[in-house]
C-alpha cells in the first residue's frame, strides 16, 4: 500500500513522455518533409462534420485565400465507331505538379446572386493525360479569370457555383517548334516549302486562347476557422500545338479548398 503514491507518480511521468510525440506530430510540416513526397499537390481538407454557414456582407465581399484546385480524375472525349462521343479516363502523368494554388479570390453579392471571382495566384499549369492506347493529350489545366455565380446570400453546404474561365495557350507566343516556326517569332513557313505553304496547316502557327466551364460545389463549411471545401468539375479544350492538331474536350474532376483571408 505504501508504494501506491510512487506508482501513481511513475504512471504520470510515463503518460507525459508518451504525450510529447503526439503534440509534435501536429506541428506543420517542414520543407524537407514535403519535398519530393507529392504532399504539396494535396489540397487541405475540412472536417466532414463542418456544416456551417458564412454570410456574405451586403455591399461588401468575402476575400478568400489559399484557394486550391486539386485534379483527381481526367477524362478525354473520344468518338466511338457508331459516331457517338464518350469521355475516356486518362492517366494524369503530372499529378504531383497539376494542383493549382495558392490562389486569391473574392465572393461578392451581385444582382441577387453570389459572384466568385479569381483575382490572383497560380491559376494554370501544363498537364498531360495519357490515354489507354498510350496517346498523350497535353492541355493547360486552368482557372484563370474564373467568374462563377451561385444562388443565395451565404456560403453553405448547398452552394453551387457555375461559370467560365480563360484557357491560355499551352505554349507561349514566343515558342518555336523544331523547324523554327512560331506565332510571333521565327519563320512563317519551313524553309523550302514556300510554294506549298498553304497545303501545310502546321505552318500557320496561332495563339491558343479559349474558354472553359466549371461547376463548383461547396460541401463543407467551418465558420469557426473560415474554411470551406468541396469538389469541382471543369470542361476545357486540350492543346492544338498552335494550330497543328484538332483539340480534344477534356473533363477534369477534383477537390476544392479555400479559407477566409485574415483582416489586417
Amino acid at each position: 500500500m505504501r508504494y501506491r503514491p510512487l506508482l501513481a507518480i511513475l504512471l504520470a511521468l510515463c503518460l507525459s513522455v508518451f504525450a510529447v510525440p503526439a503534440k509534435a506530430a501536429k506541428a506543420p510540416l517542414t520543407y524537407d518533409q514535403i519535398r519530393n513526397t507529392g504532399k504539396a499537390a494535396i489540397c487541405p481538407s475540412v472536417s466532414d462534420n463542418a456544416r456551417g454557414r458564412i454570410e456574405v456582407p451586403r455591399g461588401g465581399s468575402l476575400k478568400l485565400t489559399d484557394v486550391c484546385f486539386q485534379p483527381v480524375q481526367i477524362e478525354v472525349e473520344e468518338e466511338k465507331r457508331n459516331g457517338e462521343k464518350e469521355f475516356i479516363k486518362a492517366k494524369n502523368i503530372m499529378i504531383s505538379a497539376a494542383t493549382l494554388g495558392p490562389i486569391k479570390a473574392e465572393v461578392t453579392p451581385k444582382d441577387g446572386v453570389l459572384e466568385l471571382k479569381v483575382v490572383d495566384g497560380i491559376t494554370f499549369q501544363p498537364t498531360t493525360g495519357q490515354m489507354p492506347r498510350r496517346e498523350l493529350v497535353p492541355f493547360l489545366f486552368s482557372v484563370k479569370d474564373l467568374v462563377a455565380t451561385a444562388r443565395g446570400s451565404a456560403i453553405d453546404p448547398s452552394t453551387d457555383f457555375e461559370g467560365e474561365f480563360l484557357v491560355p495557350g499551352y505554349h507561349s507566343s514566343t515558342f518555336l517548334d523544331p523547324r523554327g516556326r512560331g506565332s510571333n517569332t521565327g519563320y512563317d513557313t519551313a524553309v523550302g516549302l514556300q510554294a506549298a505553304k498553304d497545303d501545310f496547316a502546321t505552318n500557320r502557327k496561332v495563339d491558343e486562347v479559349s474558354q472553359g466551364k466549371m461547376s463548383l460545389r461547396i460541401a463543407r463549411v467551418d465558420p469557426s476557422t473560415g474554411e470551406m471545401a468541396g469538389s469541382f468539375v471543369s470542361i476545357q479544350p486540350s492543346s492544338t500545338e498552335q494550330g497543328a492538331m484538332e483539340p480534344h474536350t477534356v473533363r477534369i474532376q477534383g477537390l476544392f479548398y479555400a479559407r477566409l483571408a485574415q483582416e489586417s
